[in-house]
């Protein structure tokens, strides 16, 4: 029964998530593509937050980043890139709102979800145009050239910030409410620890070890 509870979940978190990378791919083709309007920083906060297992928190979230950017490479330049230039700022700021939504973990209420979403907008304007600086050749490596990066992004900002507040809300908002309407989601899973014990030629070493002290005793006797 428990097992099933935590395949629902599973195959929930993973329906939303999906859900998400499908229409940031779809997106492009029937409205165009918005600028910096995405909801992969709020698939980074949900994923951190909700996905039980470690390496789902992570290889998730970058997992639809990847395909989104693609397809998304594919529908402009009409060719597969595994990865664009500079891809790893960004990537970098994905891992890092990951990390502000296992902060979120039992603790989603409506202005720690806010937080998180300014946190992460505010995250990706100053790496990514730190990485646009540093990398793309636009601007000199000056403090004047520096100042007209950033400068130059503000625009830009507000669509970042628009589209993790409301992405987050809706993805975040979702699954409470499925939650609420379904006992078997609110689970706080933790999968098991990989236990030596378990396993031959080990399943008698365990008890051997418990006992030590009793076998000590009963060998002194026959000395």
């Amino acid at each position: 029964m428990e097992k099933n509870k935590i395949n629902l979940r599973l195959g929930i978190l993973l329906g939303i998530v999906s859900f998400a990378t499908l229409a940031r791919i779809a997106t492009p083709p029937l409205l165009g593509h918005p600028t910096n309007f995405s909801p992969i920083a709020a698939i980074a906060l949900f994923s951190g937050c909700y996905f039980a297992g470690k390496l789902q928190k992570f290889i998730i979230p970058l997992l639809s980043v990847w395909v989104g950017d693609l397809f998304i490479d594919y529908i402009y330049t009409h060719k597969f890139m595994l990865f664009y230039s500079g891809f790893y700022w960004q990537y970098g700021c994905y891992i890092a709102m990951v990390l502000i939504g296992m902060l979120l973990s039992n603790k989603v209420k409506p202005l720690n979800l806010l937080a998180a979403s300014l946190s992460s907008s505010v995250l990706f304007f100053i790496v990514t145009n730190f990485g646009v600086w540093m990398g793309s050749g636009m601007y000199p490596h000056t403090a004047t050239g520096f100042a007209a990066c950033y400068i130059a992004a503000i625009p830009f900002f507000s669509s970042t910030l628009l589209s993790d507040i409301m992405y987050s809300t809706l993805f975040f908002g979702a699954f409470e409410l499925m939650q609420r309407k379904i006992p078997g989601l609110a689970i706080n899973y933790q999968p098991q620890r990989w236990k030596l014990w378990r396993y031959a030629p080990f399943a008698g070493c365990k008890q051997i070890w418990r006992y030590r002290n009793a076998y000590r005793i009963i060998s002194s006797l026959y000395i």
